[in-house]
């Protein structure tokens, strides 16, 4: 799976301009603030059509009413055009000039390591679930469209709670249990074999305490309905539904203690590239090609050993954008960041392959 350009209009701080990259690692580096995070925002949500902003307007670029970006990707032998349009409350995806949905786009496209990623063991379930489902959501469209109808269901029944309609418990647990058990069985499957991945990457990162991955659940399949009685009157004074896959977490646990609260920053950072690195394999053994990896200030936060581990993982992989305050070494390609401009600059080997960078572009 290769990225062959990418283009955008309108797009954060980012000057209109498309980009092309080469197979290998591509080295986008410039000072804070030169829009490189923005340059992989951008590849991410053209390759997935995913984005954590609040709202969609935070991605068009101030003044403007309306963004695109455009990714060419080759995938399988075969080219397809990527498309999204971005307007106040409005995201428009397009694959190959029909409008498709998020489900509809290669789904194990990209892999996106950041920073930020410590907050999966610092933050609270909330983070860890949507991890887990974004993830999930990709490799499986069935259980993308499950977790939709359910997190539907759990708002409806909410409000039914806040509303005294009594009358209306039976159902909703019905369906809740309905979708609920099959949410969990598949996450059960497949943390299964994300924690076998992820321990696997922990040992390699030269942690010397394992890594342990687990559901912490709330119920499970063979008790939701009992468990919904049990705790009837707790949800009637809440307003809320307190047990389910949405009220669950992904437990994570170094050595024999819980991550969250006896981790160091150095061993939380450690334990994300971990997560990244199973969700890398775990997208590959699904779709039978590498994702493109996206790696953002590869130097953050890591000592020579992990950053090492990390541009060898860039390297491992038929594509990397790696961007940094300086050059990330062995790059084919060299891109120097500069208020949303990238221009091609000579690469440690020598002159880059050349990546043209065109003006004004039209959506």
């Amino acid at each position: 799976m290769l990225l062959q350009t990418l283009t955008t209009l309108n797009y954060r701080n980012l000057a209109p301009a498309t980009l092309h990259f080469p197979a290998g690692v591509s080295a986008v580096w410039g000072p804070n603030g030169a829009g490189k995070t923005n340059l992989l925002e951008a590849v991410y949500l053209a390759l997935t059509g995913l984005s954590d902003v609040g709202r969609l307007e935070q991605l068009v670029q101030q003044g403007e009413k309306e963004a695109y970006v455009r990714a060419d990707l080759l995938q399988g032998g075969s080219l397809s055009v990527l498309e999204v349009g971005l307007g106040r409350g409005r995201r428009t995806l397009k694959a190959d000039g029909v409008r498709v949905r998020g489900l509809e786009l290669p789904r194990g496209s990209a892999v996106w390591i950041r920073p930020e990623d410590s907050e999966l063991v610092f933050g609270g379930p909330s983070l860890r679930r949507a991890y887990l489902d974004e993830l999930l959501s990709r490799i499986s469209a069935r259980y993308a469209q499950q977790l939709s109808r359910y997190e539907r269901a759990v708002a409806q029944r909410n409000a039914a709670l806040r509303a005294g309609e009594e009358w209306a418990m039976p159902i909703w647990e019905e369906t809740l249990i309905k979708l609920g058990s099959e949410i969990m069985e598949v996450r059960r499957r497949a943390v299964s074999r994300l924690a076998e991945l992820a321990a696997a990457a922990n040992a390699a990162l030269g942690s010397a305490k394992p890594l342990k991955l687990e559901l912490v659940e709330t119920t499970t399949p063979e008790t939701f309905r009992a468990d919904f009685a049990r705790r009837a009157a707790e949800e009637r004074a809440r307003g809320s539904t307190v047990i389910g896959p949405h009220r669950d977490d992904l437990g994570l646990t170094l050595g024999d203690f819980a991550a969250g609260d006896y981790a160091s920053r150095g061993e939380a950072r450690t334990i994300a590239l971990a997560l990244r690195k199973a969700e890398l394999d775990l997208l590959q053994e699904r779709f039978g090609e590498m994702p493109l990896l996206l790696i953002d200030d590869f130097s953050a936060e890591l000592d020579p050993a992990r950053r090492a581990f990390l541009l060898t993982m860039a390297a491992s992989v038929p594509q990397a954008i790696v961007t940094g305050t300086e050059e990330a070494p062995g790059a084919v390609q060299s891109l120097s960041a500069e208020a949303g401009t990238f221009s091609p600059a000579p690469t440690e080997s020598g002159e880059p392959e050349q990546a043209p960078i065109a003006g004004q572009v039209v959506a």
